[in-house]
């Protein structure tokens, strides 16, 4: 009986013919069955399911499965055929859209939770798709690298040199012999015949695996030292080899090691070969991805000097991660010997520098002159203009490996990511003129043209993780700030010492004034330990604020901080202080109120650090830390922070936050800022949360965000001057109010950058 019979009869007879092919593995006539039933009942789920399950498992077809399962989307959208459809395009090579289909099928999964039997299956089939993009993202990398490798030249014969053919005229040139007027002479000297032949040999090439059973005698034979240094090299040659185990994961501390940042580190070893422009989305580890690969790159001995260049704010911050995560100890341009002996600093091994200060004049010369293994560039869209210093300075360095580190790497227009590339990759796009005409359009430098032919390009030399992509949601943060009114002692005491500061800003170093100023900002126990050592310069003076800063008692910051922890005693709660005297003034005043609570500073031993941390955990509901002390310790156990003082610099406030606001947490995190009106911590909080609503940004945005001030010096420098130059609180008022309008344009620039850039990379990149 002929197969067209079964398409006459009755629907249930077609679909028992269905059935029956399938049984003898003869889908091309089961898949005609179902076609003839679906051009019959074309919105038929079940029918649809069936077509797709066959196309796809049985015949192999993923181009013939896509068009059913696309109507069948539109009949019922569910998560699980988005994510078969991404499967199907990456099977069939479309690596975007099957991204697209992914990212749909995840938003689905999330909303339709309720609705399926197994939340295990559903992930395993979200992973499935994820798996298979990579996969063929991988090969087709792969394809790409073995390709630039390749040198194909025609061989006469062996051994014998080979001239190259004269090329083939195109349908434009064929039969014009007549030269352009002006044009003869270069025309001429392109001319193949008029190039010398270069000689072209093949050389046989064997390769073959170690004789393993040697080898492995040799290892556990003893012998003479020279033989045990040729074991220690084998050994450290092996390791070298491949790159699927990081050797630096027992090295690294206080770091928390997220799959797509080691993986990312892979990526980086395995097929950029050290040169590569990590752009992740603000506050998931750029520089957690690049100390891990520095690690790496110096436990396997393939470099031995390092450059970190990063704005003038930043260098401090970079040293102390470095040193504290990676236990890598960084000379910084913060050091005297760059001014004592410019040549011997830049000869150092490992250098953090502003590259402000690397640029100078005095020092262009000893950077540029120096060779680096590694040369890691942070905030690295300050070098999208090729006429800037910045841009000379990074593309004369003589180096064989180069991270460039930022998030948001096309701010204004698509030649500044060129800028980028060439510097990464010079010749990646070819040149400036040819960058323009295939990747942006015309009328609009922002908007770029030939996507898939721009992002392939990019995928050699850029790494963008993304929220989305990792799947990264916290919960939410609520900041409250109290302004509080001081007593008459402790805003005479304050008064007291802004006109000491004042009188003195141009006599006394501008960091003593600093430090004052700081610490009258966090308790009179903090500031009394300073005023003490400059009793012997000034004793009137001096004298004067310190019986001031003896009659204060008990600040309306710590009078607040009691109303807090009365509100709810059993709720855990971490208190932040800058100073050590004013922790201890703190654990006094709790102590004589009967809270219970452990005390966690950066001098106490690892041993008494961890039990702090424990008790806190399990047993108390109340941690007092410094800074120091709460550095690299994460506490999402925890969901409420009161910054009892403030530091001046906005990303140590963000970096406080980031120890409970950050991966794990599972509550919504709360915030209490304590703050005494007219001092210089009320007016930095209040540009920073009624201008630029700092306290409901992504943590790591307000680091790009201050670099988009255009200024070189470091936040709290700004501060410090703007209070010391004003002659009243007015005045400052006015001056703050100033400052406050140019962090809302930094930020309206910041946020447009962060929107081009979503619109020109997606989520493309991701490992």
């Amino acid at each position: 009986m002929k197969v067209v019979d079964f398409f006459e009869r009755d629907p249930d007879d077609t679909y028992k013919a269905y059935q029956k092919f399938r049984k003898r593995d003869e889908p091309e006539k089961a898949y005609r069955c179902l076609e003839s039933l679906l051009k019959r009942f074309p919105d038929d789920i079940e029918l649809l399911e069936d077509i797709v399950a066959l196309t796809i498992g049985q015949m192999g077809d993923p181009n013939l499965a896509r068009p059913w399962l696309m109507r069948r989307i539109k009949l019922a959208s569910s998560w699980r055929d988005y994510a078969m459809l991404s499967e199907i395009e990456a099977m069939s090579g479309n690596l975007t859209k099957a991204k697209e289909n992914l990212t749909v099928a995840t938003k689905l999964q999330r909303r339709q939770r309720l609705l399926m039997d197994s939340p295990q299956e559903a992930r395993k089939a979200l992973d499935r798709a994820r798996d298979l993009i990579r996969l063929h993202e991988h090969n087709r990398l792969v394809e790409r690298i073995s390709s630039r490798n390749q040198v194909q030249t025609p061989v006469k014969e062996k051994g014998a040199p080979v001239t190259p053919a004269a090329p083939k005229l195109t349908s434009a040139t064929e039969g014009k012999t007549e030269l352009q007027p002006g044009k003869a002479q270069a025309q001429v000297a392109a001319v193949p015949s008029a190039i010398p032949a270069l000689p072209s040999y093949r050389v046989p090439i064997r390769f073959a695996p170690p004789d393993f059973p040697a080898m492995t005698a040799m290892l556990q034979s003893q012998g003479t030292l020279k033989q045990c240094q040729l074991r220690v090299e084998y050994a450290h040659l092996e390791i070298q080899r491949g790159f699927d185990d990081l050797l630096c994961l027992n090295e690294i501390k206080g770091v928390e090691r997220y799959w797509y940042q080691l993986e990312t580190a892979k990526k980086v070893l395995k097929y950029f070969h050290g040169r590569v422009l990590l752009s992740d989305e603000v506050g998931l580890g750029k520089t957690i991805e690049a100390g891990i690969l520095m690690k790496e790159y110096l436990l396997r001995g393939m470099v031995k000097n390092i450059l970190i260049l990063t704005p003038a704010p930043l260098v401090s911050q970079w040293q102390e991660e470095m040193a504290q995560k990676f236990a890598i100890v960084f000379a910084t341009t913060e050091d005297p010997l760059i001014s004592a002996d410019a040549e011997r600093f830049w000869r150092q091994p490992f250098i953090i520098a502003s590259i402000h200060t690397a640029k100078s004049s005095k020092n262009f010369s000893h950077v540029a002159g120096n060779f680096f293994d590694l040369v890691v560039v942070d905030e690295a869209h300050h070098l999208k203009n090729r006429n800037t210093l910045n841009w000379k300075l990074v593309n004369e360095i003589k180096k064989r490996f180069i991270f460039l580190l930022s998030a948001t790497p096309v701010q204004n227009h698509l030649i500044e990511l060129f800028n980028l590339i060439t510097l990464l990759q010079p010749g990646q796009f070819k040149t400036e003129r040819l960058f323009k005409q295939a990747y942006v359009q015309r009328g609009d430098p922002t908007k770029p043209a030939n996507k898939d032919k721009l992002r392939e390009l990019l995928r050699d030399v850029m790494i963008r993780n993304t929220r989305s992509a990792i799947d990264l949601k916290l919960p939410r943060r609520f900041a409250v700030t109290q302004r509080l009114e001081p007593s008459a002692a402790e805003r005479e005491l304050y008064n007291g010492i802004t006109e000491f500061a004042r009188a003195h800003s141009d006599s006394l170093p501008r960091s003593l004034l600093h430090l004052l100023l700081r610490e009258a900002g966090s308790s009179p126990s903090a500031l009394s330990a300073t005023l003490l050592r400059l009793r012997a310069e000034r004793p009137e003076t001096v004298d004067h604020l310190l019986d001031l800063a003896a009659s204060v008692g008990e600040t309306s910051r710590e009078k607040a901080l009691l109303g807090i922890l009365l509100k709810n005693p059993e709720e855990k709660k971490v208190v932040f202080t800058q100073y050590l005297k004013t922790l201890d003034s703190v654990a006094a005043m709790l102590e004589r109120q009967g809270f219970p609570f452990a005390v966690f500073r950066g001098d106490l031993p690892s041993a008494e650090k961890e039990q702090a941390i424990r008790r806190f955990r399990e047993d108390l509901p109340i941690l007092l830390s410094t800074e120091s002390g709460g550095e690299g310790r994460n506490l999402q156990f925890c969901n409420t922070l009161i910054n009892l003082d403030l530091p001046w610099n906005p990303m140590r406030i963000e970096q406080r936050i980031g120890r409970l606001h950050r991966i794990g947490q599972t509550r919504d995190v709360f915030i209490f800022n304590l703050s005494v009106r007219e001092t210089i911590e009320d007016h930095i909080l209040n540009i920073l949360e009624n201008k630029i609503n700092m306290f409901e940004m992504v943590i790591g945005e307000i680091e790009p965000l201050l670099g988009y001030l255009g200024e070189e010096r470091e936040f709290e420098d700004v501060v410090m001057e703007i209070w010391v130059r004003s002659r009243n609180h007015d005045e400052a008022r006015s001056r703050f109010e100033s400052f406050g309008e140019d962090l809302v344009k930094a930020k309206s620039d910041y946020l447009k950058s962060k929107e081009l850039d979503r619109e020109v990379f997606g989520e493309d990149y991701e490992v």
